[in-house]
């Protein structure tokens, strides 16, 4: 799991953003990345999604305040995308 820069999302100018890699999906030819960036006071969960032909789009899926709650919200988020057909990596 890397800490390469996430992609602002397009007409975002704010600089790329760090994050932990914490799951990654296909489904067909695109795929999502999740990663965690830690901030003051908590963690943000970011989207990238990756297409073939198109930008790479990125989008804050949530913020946290504790461990507790951001597992069991990746939980989630990996039941969620298997029932929808998407493959973990």
């Amino acid at each position: 799991m890397s800490m390469e820069p996430l992609r602002p999302a397009m007409g975002d100018d704010e600089p790329a953003i760090r994050g932990h890699e914490v799951l990654r999906c296909t489904r067909g030819d695109e795929t999502r990345i999740y990663r965690l960036r830690v901030v003051l006071g908590g963690a943000e969960l970011w989207r990238m999604t990756e297409s073939p032909g198109e930008q790479t789009r990125s989008v804050k899926e949530s913020d946290f305040k504790d461990p507790e709650t951001t597992s069991q919200f990746l939980e989630e988020v990996r039941r969620t995308l298997k029932a929808g057909g998407w493959q973990e990596m």
